[in-house]
């Protein structure tokens, strides 16, 4: 019954996240981060003709990426596949049920390889520097791989329209005719971090409760850079979305955001045309583990701070 219980749950998860994926209403900024009340805002989009044109096949959600502020990657094209950022103190093994389920009903996903313990620097409040290393290399190599994703099936532009239950139902037929879906998770290479690393970065890295490097707060952490040798990544040629569970969601935030977080600024939003959330911590709170959260709610993602990213909580 326990294992009957999680496969319920991670299709249940798996289904929500097809919905907010392809249901055509969820346009261009359908649901923003507000700064300050943390609240959730709701903004259709202007009517008159769709930011999509569904009147040409494509694989991609949009011809071209809006153009972003400061931007340095030429806009790119929107690929229909997901990068899962784990919560805090989960790794890649508790989310690649939810990943496959993904992958089945036709949005190619992979996880950021990591183990749990890759946390162990962040404890206490401190950066999440090492957090967004992993997340921009998971989401530089998915988006670097773009053009082999055709590999795999994948929702067009077309295919918006078409129902939830239709796109379960060739999952289902593909499972018994016994066709396996090749896991698109081996298209993005490990990385080598080991304890000696771990531990330096568990010294080193800023901010949290013993304010260490001299500060809680983000924008005055000293430059840092965690250990780790991260394969760099092909040249991208497509964006891809990002789903954050807890802790990871506000963190993917900080990711998308041009502003300097700890010594570098990611700009994911280059990469990134949608963020979803579950269960993640968007409104400020006391103490130093929310330091990163008020930080990043001083931007709104409907500002265009976060480069025209769609969003949902």
């Amino acid at each position: 019954p326990a294992r009957e219980a999680g496969t319920i749950r991670t299709s249940t998860m798996a289904t929500l996240l097809l919905l907010a994926l392809l249901v055509p209403a969820f346009v261009h900024h359908a649901g923003a981060f507000s700064a300050g009340d943390s609240t959730i805002r709701d903004r259709r989009g202007r009517s008159g003709a769709s930011r999509h044109d569904c009147r040409r096949p494509s694989t991609t959600l949009g011809a071209t990426a809006p153009s972003h502020r400061g931007g340095s990657i030429p806009p790119l094209p929107s690929v229909r596949a997901a990068v899962i950022v784990p919560g805090f103190l989960t790794g890649k093994s508790e989310f690649m049920p939810l990943a496959r389920s993904l992958t089945d009903m036709g949005i190619p996903s992979v996880v950021v390889p990591m183990p749990n313990w890759h946390w162990l620097p962040c404890l206490g409040g401190r950066s999440m520097r090492p957090m967004l290393e992993r997340i921009d290399f998971a989401v530089r190599h998915l988006a670097g791989v773009a053009g082999e994703l055709d590999d795999f099936e994948r929702t067009t532009v077309e295919g918006i329209e078409k129902s939830l239950e239709e796109s379960l139902e060739r999952s289902d037929d593909r499972k018994k005719k016994g066709g396996e879906t090749t896991d698109p998770q081996l298209l993005i290479p490990n990385f080598s971090y080991n304890l000696v690393d771990c531990y330096q970065d568990f010294r080193n890295n800023p901010g949290g409760v013993l304010e260490v490097g001299g500060s809680a707060e983000v924008d005055s952490y000293p430059l840092w850079i965690p250990k780790g040798d991260f394969p760099a990544a092909p040249e991208p040629t497509g964006r891809v979305a990002l789903i954050g569970h807890s802790a990871g969601g506000w963190i993917c935030r900080a990711y998308l955001s041009d502003r300097n977080y700890g010594g570098r600024s990611y700009s994911g939003h280059d990469l990134v045309h949608s963020l979803i959330t579950l269960g993640s911590p968007h409104g400020n709170a006391p103490g130093p583990a929310f330091k990163g959260v008020e930080w990043v709610n001083r931007e709104r993602m409907d500002d265009g701070g976060a480069g025209g990213v769609r969003a949902l909580a």
